[in-house]
């Protein structure tokens, strides 16, 4: 079974992905800011991360490029919204650390799901 971690401030949004993905199959772990996040790395295999780009403590982009030193293979989905910035110009800067794919809230789960298989599936 694959494992995602959720790495979402937003506890909605977090339980709105997990029941989804787990529907879907997928054992999920949750991170409610950046140092949470990275320190479930320590402790078990993650197979996709799907981070939230602006999270307390350690923003989004930061998680990504510390766990790209460590694991330059981990596959990542970055999403974004509800700040006063323009939530698709946020998400594109993920692009520079390779991600899966991008999204903005309201996040369409269907979209979600497919890309979270296909990720999956290499």
């Amino acid at each position: 079974m694959k494992t995602i971690l959720i790495v979402d401030d937003a506890p909605m949004i977090r339980e709105l992905l997990k029941s989804v993905l787990e529907a879907e199959g997928f054992a999920v772990i949750e991170a409610g800011d950046g140092e949470e996040a990275l320190r479930m790395f320590k402790d078990r295999t993650i197979d996709l991360s799907i981070i939230d780009i602006f999270l307390p403590k350690k923003g989004g982009l930061q998680v990504m490029g510390e766990l790209i030193k460590s694991d330059s293979s981990h596959k990542f989905i970055a999403i974004s919204g509800g700040e006063a910035f323009n939530p698709e110009a946020i998400v594109e800067l993920a692009k520079v650390f390779d991600v899966v794919d991008t999204f903005t809230k309201p996040i369409d789960t269907r979209k979600l799901v497919d890309s979270v298989k296909k990720a999956l599936a290499d």
